[in-house]
């Protein structure tokens, strides 16, 4: 990370509230689930190869009953608790 990225992320706003919504969509049945993330007590910290620290959090989503497909996502955090990176396993993130 070069000195403009760290200086556009410091001056990036933070999140708003306590909680990170998202909805995923199930690729086996289509269902739509929605998930949150407590961006203050669900995420962990790890630190990369280059000893930088920023939060981890997984989570397993599982629909209302029509399949029990499990649906894994991960979420990665900055300090200031803003997402950076997203993955998702069974699914597809809907916007």
């Amino acid at each position: 990370m070069n000195f403009f990225q760290k200086l556009a992320r410091a001056f990036a706003p933070a999140p708003k509230g306590r909680f990170y919504n998202f909805s995923v969509r199930c690729k086996r049945c289509g269902e739509v689930i929605h998930g949150q993330v407590d961006i203050y007590n669900d995420p962990s910290l790890e630190y990369d190869a280059n000893d930088q620290p920023f939060y981890l959090c997984r989570k397993v989503l599982i629909g209302s009953g029509r399949c029990f497909q499990p649906i894994e996502v991960v979420f990665k955090f900055d300090e200031p608790r803003r997402v950076i990176d997203r993955q998702i396993s069974g699914g597809e993130f809907v916007e």
